[in-house]
């Protein structure tokens, strides 16, 4: 993808590319030779194949990997041993730029967008993507960044972070990181150029390297994954995130600083991109999150409430005689906080039914639920 995002001007050079791809398939019936040569369009004579390895962190059975290329799956046995099913291909920063040389190869019309489309098609569910913007000799550098954060005109109601290192001859700063935000968003704004000199002792003829990278995870990688197959360029949908999500204002103005006017070095910055907020919508912890949590420590205990929420809301006769045989071992079980959340599943089953509850009826179900772990039918 290495995409420039601007005119070149001056000796000002931009890049924006993705820097690390985690995919998870569900499919149980692969076949580890066709996922590397039909899925990647690899060699499979170029991975090396062993049991665990990093995989292992990812819960699966075994690993193969072509240097920062890997692809983590298990056997049966592997399941049967409580590993997980299907497999995950996990491609990361130095990965990205390797099978870009590989595919670019063999197809020198080759685009990211092509493999995302495909892996998509396949079945595949983004659980990681880092977007990398890198500024070379431009004025969004870390320092600026940094200045506008002390000069408190970012409106963003998270965590910032700055850390750096400190050239112990020359007393500078370098490899300096900013973060913004956690997990499963992230924004990170760090010296490239300092961070290759320190790791590899590599040293550019450049003023500055500047990377603003926003890395994903969790359903919000999914959310940008889907934005790119569909045809979003990598650099609007990367600009549309940061405006939807972060916002630098004006340094003077109204007292409540979400009133001022956005920096025009901002609007400049974000360029017209379409927003895009990356919403996920959590579940609030009610009777639903109570119920998988005792199907997998007490089902019986799981099973009777929920033959008392369709009792009271959909009118499930038949489930009573269960119910009561249920409730002769289980009923001991029960505490004052199951209650609460049973009454107010039920509450808000009956809400999403359409079944109007007024208080007379609140009161009579209260009085039913505590009949019944009585034992008083």
């Amino acid at each position: 993808m290495n995409e420039p995002t601007t005119d070149i001007q001056s000796n000002e050079l931009r890049y924006i590319t993705i820097d690390w791809l985690t995919l998870s398939f569900a499919d149980e019936t692969f076949d580890i030779m066709e996922v590397i040569s039909e899925y990647l369009h690899l060699n499979p004579m170029d991975f090396e194949f062993k049991q665990l390895g990093l995989g292992a962190s990812y819960h699966y059975g075994n690993t193969a990997s072509f240097n920062d290329i890997q692809v983590f799956y298990s056997t049966n046995l592997d399941i049967q041993n409580g590993y997980n099913k299907g497999f995950t291909i996990n491609i990361s920063g130095q990965g990205c730029r390797q099978y870009e040389s590989a595919r670019w190869a063999n197809n020198s019309n080759w685009t990211w967008y092509d493999t995302l489309r495909e892996l998509e098609h396949l079945g595949g569910k983004c659980t990681h993507m880092d977007i990398a913007h890198d500024f070379v000799n431009s004025k969004y550098t870390w320092q600026f960044l940094l200045k506008k954060i002390y000069a408190k005109t970012l409106i963003y109601r998270g965590k910032v972070v700055r850390y750096n290192k400190i050239n112990t001859r020359t007393g500078e700063d370098y490899h300096a990181s900013i973060y913004i935000g956690g997990k499963p968003q992230q924004l990170n704004i760090y010296d490239k150029k300092g961070e290759r000199f320190d790791k590899a002792g590599e040293e550019y003829d450049v003023e500055s390297w500047t990377r603003w990278e926003l890395r994903l995870g969790s359903d919000k990688a999914h959310m940008a994954f889907l934005e790119l197959v569909e045809g979003r360029v990598l650099a609007d949908l990367f600009a549309g995130i940061l405006g939807a999500h972060y916002k630098f204002v004006t340094l003077t103005g109204d007292k409540n600083r979400s009133r001022r006017d956005i920096a025009r070095w901002w609007s400049a910055f974000i360029g017209g991109a379409k927003l895009t907020k990356l919403y996920v919508t959590k579940d609030k912890p009610t009777l639903k999150k109570k119920e998988n949590w005792l199907e997998k420590h007490g089902p019986d205990k799981a099973e009777l409430m929920l033959y008392v929420r369709d009792l009271f809301v959909y009118g499930a006769d038949n489930a009573l005689n269960t119910l009561i045989k249920r409730l002769q071992v289980q009923s001991k079980n029960f505490t004052s906080a199951d209650i609460q959340i049973l009454l107010q599943g039920i509450l808000e089953e009956c809400f999403n039914a359409g079944v109007v509850m007024d208080q007379v009826k609140r009161n009579d179900i209260v009085n039913q639920v505590h009949k019944i772990l009585e034992g008083s039918f």
